[in-house]
Formats: C-alpha cells, structure tokens, sequence
C-alpha cells in the first residue's frame, strides 16, 4: 500500500530540504574560505621557496669564489714569487 503525502509531510521535507541546502552553502563558504586561505599560503610558500633558491645559489657562488681565492692563497705560499729577482 502506498503512502500517501500529506500536506504536513510535504512541509515537513521542504524544511528539511531547505535546512539541509543552508547547511550545503555554510559549508561550501566554509570550504572556499580554507581555499583561499590555502591558496594564499601556497603562494608565500612558492615566495620563500623562489627566495631560498637565491640564498642557496648566492652561497654558491660565495663557496665558488672562497675556493678561488684560498687556491690563490696556497699556489702563493707554495710558489712564492721570486723578490727582488732573486729566487
């Protein structure tokens, strides 16, 4: 047998459905609210990682230039340049 709908049902399920779809759009804000905030976080974090990749070449480089010099340093005091024409 067939359940018959009544009016106090019907009203029943559309606050229900209404309930139901505030409650979809409240977390839906919710959601795009940690998007964004993620969204914001992945772009400082893109921002520190582009800034640590200088940090990081720019010691290189540093480490580059010590190597030279200290080279420079010891074939100096290895081989010392004659003085004086003398050797």
């Amino acid at each position: 047998m067939a359940q018959r709908w009544t009016d106090e049902m019907l009203d029943r399920q559309a606050e229900e459905n209404t309930r139901a779809f505030r409650e979809l759009r409240e977390a839906i804000g919710r959601l795009e609210t940690q998007v964004a905030a993620n969204t914001q976080a992945i772009a400082e974090l893109r921002e520190g990682q582009a800034m640590m990749m200088q940090i990081v070449m720019q010691q290189q480089t540093n480490i580059q230039e010590l190597r030279q010099d200290t080279r420079r340093i010891l074939d100096a005091l290895i081989n010392p340049p004659p003085m004086n024409g003398h050797h």
